[in-house]
């Protein structure tokens, strides 16, 4: 294989993929017909289709639905009734089993405005208006009509009294919505990272396939000098025997890697959300990865994961949400005691016209009020609902600290799998370079008649294995830095990615 200048000058990975990438321009195209996709590509295609995605943009619309339905719970409420009436009843002058009876029809109409208190009453504002009709033939004709308005107010003075009680639905729905959102976050930061490792996955295989496919066109290349050597009589027909068993190894060799190039091209394509087909295109990766300087400042990444990570922001909220419960089942355990109050004035007179002018007139004042009380003797409801929401608040504590504890896990470990892969990285350069140091010495050998067809393919096998190391610890690295951006929700603001066009 013809030695590039950057492998004269010191090999480093960028000098590596430049190679790979030269190998399967002109090796791997021909094969199967690849669709070459970057990075940025990948993700935007998952953004759009991944089916996790679409379930978490339903999550977040229903829980903005539910907090919509929660402040209802204060609605101003216009109200009206109507009804008709027959009643019966026997006259007073009418002697003892006196089958004469007198009949009543009525008609009452009422219009009005209500709305719930944030305290916990209600108020009610309303005009009544109503007919009466006598039907005994002896009081005939007589008609009457009532009028009135009323404001009536209800209150409770224990149990559900306050603001703490009445909001705490409309709270929850707020906090709710709140933990749907960062649901969503953490989803997009899990599926943008298992997207980038799906594609860094895709890059080795892309990558690994140039590596089988350089391995075995200086297979065929020894086989050429071979038969060279042979046609001039310096070797043995028999010579030919190992370089051909090496191309048979090679072939297989790329064989798997096609395979396993296709597969990666399908884990992908199921982050997408496409469905796969018969006619799906086989996926290459474009971009290749990169090294970096592998240091992490562990106390940052983990304070900086247990401040901003969503599931654990949400999983706090979820604290909010126990107390709220708390909260509300320790007022349960208060007696039930109400109030009701009424107040407002009335006409009455057999002109409709005379008995509005007597409501206008505030002449007839009628009020009432009331107290009702209520209270279970054992009152093992509230007991056990107060008891169960404590038990809930303790085992939300729990969960948060769990994760909490996981998360300093995750992050430690993704910053030593960076910090050993970066080690690896470096000298994996150093290794490639000295196995084509040693390749080219030991064809220059063979040339020479110093060295066997063995030899040199051991050398090539050597210089194929050090490609493939350095590739996986490029990737691997490139992985746990996915891996520990998704844990700190830094992975969206990486690739500028904004919730708001999710």
């Amino acid at each position: 294989m013809k030695r590039l200048p950057c492998l004269r000058a010191g090999l480093t990975y960028a000098c590596v993929a430049m190679t790979m990438a030269m190998t399967m321009t002109t090796q791997v195209a021909g094969a199967e017909d690849l669709t070459s996709i970057s990075v940025n590509q990948a993700i935007e295609r998952a953004l759009a289709g991944n089916v996790d995605l679409h379930r978490e943009r339903v999550a977040v619309a229903s829980a903005a639905a539910r907090q919509l339905a929660a402040e209802g719970q204060f609605d101003v409420r216009l109200q009206a009734s109507l009804d008709e009436k027959r009643e019966s009843a026997p006259l007073l002058s009418c002697a003892p089993l006196c089958q004469d009876m007198a009949f009543v029809r009525s008609t009452g109409l009422a219009l009005g405005v209500a709305r719930s208190l944030e305290s916990g009453g209600a108020l009610r504002i309303a005009a009544l208006a109503g007919q009466f009709v006598a039907d005994q033939p002896s009081i005939a004709g007589n008609t009457y009509y009532s009028t009135g308005l009323a404001l009536t107010f209800s209150h409770p003075l224990l149990r559900g009294l306050g603001a703490e009680v009445t909001l705490a639905n409309l709270r929850k729905a707020r906090i709710q919505q709140d933990a749907a959102q960062l649901g969503r976050q953490m989803r997009a930061c899990n599926v943008v990272r298992d997207v980038i490792i799906a594609y860094w996955e895709l890059a080795y295989a892309t990558q690994d396939l140039a590596i089988r496919r350089s391995a075995l066109a200086l297979s065929q290349e020894q086989l050429h000098t071979t038969q060279a050597l042979i046609a001039v009589g310096r070797l043995a027909d028999s010579d030919a025997a190992s370089v051909e068993r090496a191309i048979a190894q090679r072939m297989e060799e790329l064989a798997d890697g096609e395979q396993t190039l296709y597969f990666r091209s399908l884990d992908l394509q199921r982050l997408f959300g496409a469905t796969a087909e018969i006619t799906s295109p086989i996926l290459a990766a474009a971009d290749t990865p990169a090294t970096g300087a592998g240091k992490v400042d562990l106390a940052a990444e983990i304070s900086r994961a247990l401040e901003a990570n969503p599931q654990l922001r949400a999983l706090k909220l979820g604290l909010q949400l126990s107390q709220a419960d708390v909260a509300t089942a320790r007022n349960t355990l208060r007696p039930k005691l109400d109030f009701t109050g009424s107040v407002g004035p009335v006409g009455w007179n057999t002109g409709a016209g005379e008995s509005a002018k007597q409501t206008a007139g505030f002449g007839a004042l009628t009020w009432s009020a009331g107290l009702a009380f209520d209270l279970p003797v054992q009152n093992r409801g509230a007991r056990g609902q107060m008891q169960s929401a404590e038990e809930e608040l303790n085992l939300a504590r729990v969960n948060a600290e769990d994760f909490a504890m996981q998360l300093r896990d995750l992050v430690l470990r993704a910053a030593r799998s960076i910090q050993t892969a970066s080690t690896r990285v470096a000298l994996g350069q150093r290794e490639v370079g000295f196995a084509q140091l040693n390749l080219d010495a030991e064809r220059a050998r063979f040339q020479a008649g110093r060295a066997t067809n063995n030899d040199v393919l051991l050398r090539q096998q050597e210089f194929k294995d050090a490609q493939t190391r350095l590739l996986r610890a490029t990737v691997d690295q490139n992985e746990s830095e996915a891996a520990l951006s998704a844990a700190t929700a830094d992975i969206l603001d990486r690739y500028g990615i904004a919730l708001k066009g999710l």
